[in-house]
């Protein structure tokens, strides 16, 4: 009797139990083609200043957009004052909002696409655009290209590379920069590229993204190539230069990364690493002062945020500081990693602010 009582009994709280748990809500939104995009890079910083990690995980139609960003300090420093967090945008082109997504506390904002406004600095003016960092030089000194040499070599190695089937390429771009004293800096980036053939899932996916960016931008443009030098790659050796170069030889020397167009195939790993070498227009020591403007640091809290960062620690090192790069050492390094590139059917209820979020002001 003890026994059949106990058998009803977990019976009973079996049934109960699921009674009591609701499956979840089944999603009936359409499923339509969506570009699905995941990169992973590893910035180890400017002489190993602020080193961190991203991973960026995109959603991509025509119209909309849904980007999913987490990043984080990796060194014992950048751990402790980058720390780790994320953030999700949803970019919808048909209703001309932006939603950024507060995931821990079901929150949301909504802006006009270029963004809201921000709140203005105490102290700053109407219109004030922050300073680009820029790297020690001597004052009025001018940089100009006597040189440039790029080659592509094809090692022959092969390797899968989160399912991709990869062939090797190493590149490398030598630039000649010269003051008018003939001193000489020598620039030269160095990449170790795995790339794959395009499959017709692949370029969809591009074309896609390609579609979207010519919407956002109000015009048409053909599909994008594959991008061989990260943005956060140029943009910290654009902010390094600074205006050490003229404004054609600063073009120029961007316009020269198109070079790696010559690798053929896309790229789904780059391992990338810049140096410079020599002393041209290299500044003058004053002694007991650095080089550099002083100034109170923020936390940066965005990978851009930090390539701003990197740029403006290395520029207020002290000249004798800057002069070690002949020891050999990268300036910068970055490793770029494609983990996704495809299209596949997605509900519609990707791109909208999910149920039950509260609304608050930016």
């Amino acid at each position: 009797m003890l026994h059949r009582f106990l058998v009803i009994s977990v019976v009973a709280a079996g049934v109960a139990g699921c009674a009591s748990t609701k499956p979840a809500a089944q999603d009936t939104t359409p499923l339509n083609p969506t570009a699905v995009i995941e990169r992973h890079v590893v910035n180890n910083g400017i002489k190993g200043y602020f080193p961190f990690e991203t991973n960026e995980l995109d959603f991509v139609r025509p119209n909309m957009r849904r980007d999913e960003h987490a990043l984080k300090g990796t060194g014992t420093f950048s751990s402790f004052l980058i720390g780790s967090h994320g953030g999700t945008a949803i970019t919808r082109l048909d209703r001309k909002v932006l939603w950024s997504l507060d995931t821990e506390k079901e929150q949301y904002t909504e802006c006009p696409l270029r963004g809201c406004a921000e709140k203005a600095r105490p102290g700053a003016r109407p219109g004030q655009a922050a300073q680009q960092p820029e790297a020690p030089h001597e004052q009025g000194c001018t940089l100009r290209m006597a040189s440039s040499n790029f080659t592509v070599t094809p090692t022959g190695k092969k390797q899968t590379i989160n399912g991709f089937d990869a062939d090797e390429y190493r590149a490398v771009w030598t630039v000649a920069l010269r003051d008018k004293h003939a001193r000489t800096t020598t620039s030269r980036l160095s990449m170790d590229l795995w790339t794959t053939p395009l499959t017709p899932d692949m370029r969809d996916a591009i074309a896609m993204e390609t579609a979207y960016a010519s919407t956002y931008a109000g015009a048409a443009h053909e599909v994008a190539k594959p991008q061989l030098v990260p943005d956060e790659a140029a943009k910290l050796m654009a902010s390094y230069l600074g205006k050490s170069l003229s404004a054609a030889d600063h073009a120029a020397f961007l316009a020269g990364m198109k070079q790696m167009q010559k690798i053929k195939g896309y790229p789904v790993s780059t391992q990338l690493s810049w140096n410079m070498e020599g002393n041209a227009c290299a500044p003058k020591e004053q002694p007991g002062k650095a080089q550099g403007s002083s100034g109170s640091t923020q936390i940066p809290g965005s990978a851009s945020g930090i390539a701003s960062s990197l740029a403006g620690m290395f520029a207020q090192k002290k000249a004798a500081e800057a002069a070690d790069q002949a020891s050999g050492e990268p300036i910068l390094s970055f490793t770029v990693e494609v983990r996704q590139l495809k299209v596949e059917p997605l509900h519609d209820s990707v791109f909208e602010v999910p149920a039950g979020y509260k609304r608050v002001q930016p």
